[in-house]
């Protein structure tokens, strides 16, 4: 029914990392994605499609030097550039073909499997989803997963069944734990993201990665909002947005956004506009 592929790194030539403890408040995305929690559920939003790559390669040769298990549900497009990327950090393909420690699928095709009425079945996603694991959790102690099948939904403008998606990915981490990965192609700088079901996305992950570079993001935004903001409105705006943030955890920078965009969109659109451009010229 998928298109199945199965692949593993060398991982002989590779230094191995011994698995550390948790990071509860990772100050880069590099630390969170070396060692996720076995019950983390991060979503990373981008537009480049680089740091997308980026990010899962390194997520993915994390797992690999810890002798995770992985499972891969990715458009093929990126799983082509991911394998071009793992290549060029030593994975040789050719004797690892069939080793299982990665197993992966075509996100455009399981999808199609998993809806019923426009909606991912929840039957369907245990059988499937929750059999790969299954089988890799019989061979690997921790698994690691990445999936693009909501962001599939997002992109469709199906925010409802994408959000209802993730609480099955929930769902099935609670029976069987693993870390899980989602990638999103969202713009965090633009005021409308904040509106209706993005909302829920923060609420049903752990962490939320919104840039590649927090410090330069969070002091993007905290000069945006003293350019905008008197010091007393921006001393309070901190406060606020701390003790009302979503369930994931995120760069200050973010949260404070994030509060902005919910409780003062105008002013958010202008500290949004200025931070984009303190945050791009930064780089």
């Amino acid at each position: 029914m998928f298109t199945f592929i199965r692949a593993k790194l060398n991982i002989c030539s590779l230094p191995h990392t011994a698995t550390g403890e948790q990071v509860t408040h990772p100050s880069t995305w590099q630390q969170l994605l070396e060692s996720p929690g076995s019950n983390d559920h991060i979503a990373q939003t981008y537009q480049d499609e680089s740091f997308l790559l980026e990010a899962v390669g390194h997520y993915v040769r994390a797992g690999l030097q810890r002798d995770e298990g992985v499972v891969l549900i990715m458009r093929k497009a990126h799983w082509a550039a991911l394998v071009i990327r793992l290549e060029a950090l030593g994975a040789d393909l050719s004797a690892a073909v069939g080793c299982g420690q990665v197993t992966s699928y075509d996100a455009d095709e399981m999808l199609a499997a998993l809806l019923k009425d426009d909606t991912p079945g929840h039957g369907a996603h245990r059988q499937m989803v929750g059999n790969v694991i299954a089988e890799l959790r019989r061979r690997f102690s921790r698994i690691r997963a990445f999936a693009e099948m909501a962001d599939i939904l997002w992109s469709e403008n199906r925010r409802d069944a994408a959000v209802e998606l993730e609480k099955l990915w929930g769902e099935l981490a609670r029976s069987g734990s693993f870390a899980l990965l989602c990638g999103y192609r969202v713009d965090l700088m633009d005021c409308a993201v904040y509106r209706g079901a993005f909302e829920a996305v923060c609420n049903s992950h752990t962490h939320l990665i919104p840039a590649r570079d927090y410090r330069r993001f969070d002091e993007a935004v905290n000069q945006a909002s003293r350019e905008v903001l008197d010091t007393s409105s921006v001393m309070m705006l901190e406060s606020l947005a701390g003790r009302h943030k979503p369930r994931a955890e995120m760069p200050t920078g973010q949260t404070i956004l994030h509060w902005l965009s919910l409780n003062m969109p105008r002013t958010a659109g202008r500290i949004l506009t200025r931070a984009r451009t303190l945050y791009t010229t930064a780089a």
